[in-house]
């Protein structure tokens, strides 16, 4: 399986599954009327590119590396909210926690002319877990840090060869309002490695810094709640370079990735799809400033909350 940039989580129903295989069959079925919608195109996957352990950090997502080079992958992430965030007038804060559990997914094709051999297991190349906590500090009534880590395990399916996966950091978001319009300054710097069963580690670090902001747009009929259009634009810079690997084993460095996106979502509710609940959705592109890198991924939550 190869993987790439990208990054967005698949929020699912697990529970309405009655077997593993039907659980495959209804998550990679229901991405993939995703992915069709964003407007992926059906090509194949050749060798790996980057690592395949890394698709667990860089989440759900159709990319094209290079010339010809598409790469899928698939991350479904159940959370569990132990405690919200909060900061009271009076200056007491509330830490929050989350759990969450990503489990990813690398698919060796993706075909929108046939969507039954795209979600047929024998087309399944990677399956990652990889468990972490995020726990959210108000700093100030605007001002809050989100540090997190997480460490998982993964495996080639057709293969013996596993890896352990681990990253750590710590995200910033700090709010202002201007008329309508609410903003936020976002800054994160990550560390994030793998372990493979057989070779040698490998590890880079991600520094990102941004602008966020929401704008409301009318009210949801259903539940009378307020809907918001928001915008993102970032930029990370890769403080070790990633290497991609190209055709007869030739390599070109990516140094760095601009994303802009737009999503909408409620003021205080889920949206809420089929079996699906998201938090917010849209749309996201992603490049590499040499051209070498360009992908489509999705917008489930807010970039502070990745």
């Amino acid at each position: 399986m190869s993987s790439s940039r990208r990054s967005t989580e698949l929020n699912s129903c697990f529970l309405m599954s009655k077997t593993p295989g039907h659980f495959l069959r209804l998550f990679i079925g229901s991405a993939c009327l995703l992915l069709t919608l964003g407007g992926a195109s059906a090509q194949e996957a050749s060798s790996s590119s980057v690592h395949w352990a890394y698709s667990s950090y860089f989440g759900t997502g159709w990319y094209h590396i290079s010339g010809d080079r598409d790469v899928y992958v698939l991350r479904g992430t159940p959370r569990w909210k132990i405690r919200e965030a909060d900061f009271a007038k009076d200056g007491t804060r509330t830490i929050g926690i989350e759990l969450r559990f990503p489990i990813t997914i690398g698919l060796d094709t993706f075909d929108i002319d046939d969507i039954p051999g795209t979600t047929d297991t024998d087309n399944l190349a990677s399956l990652s877990v990889t468990p972490g906590v995020d726990i959210t500090i108000p700093i100030t009534e605007r001002w809050a840090l989100r540090p997190y880590v997480t460490l998982g395990w993964g495996t080639l399916l057709n293969s013996s060869e596993s890896a352990f996966t681990y990253w750590a950091g710590v995200n910033s978001r700090y709010t202002f309002q201007n008329g309508k319009l609410n903003w936020a300054l976002l800054n994160s710097v990550t560390y994030v490695g793998y372990t493979p069963s057989d070779g040698p580690s490998d590890d880079f670090w991600p520094l990102m810094g941004g602008l966020e902001f929401d704008y409301p747009f009318g009210r949801n009929e259903q539940d009378d709640e307020q809907l918001f259009l928001s915008w993102h634009g970032t930029y990370t810079t890769f403080e070790n370079n990633l290497d991609l690997v190209l055709e007869e084993g030739r390599t070109t460095p990516i140094t760095d990735q601009w994303e802009f996106g737009v999503s909408f979502h409620k003021k205080n509710k889920r949206i809420k799809i089929w079996l699906f609940s998201f938090d917010r959705l849209g749309l996201a592109y992603r490049f590499s400033s040499s051209g070498d890198l360009k992908g489509i991924s999705f917008v489930f939550r807010s970039v502070f909350e990745r």
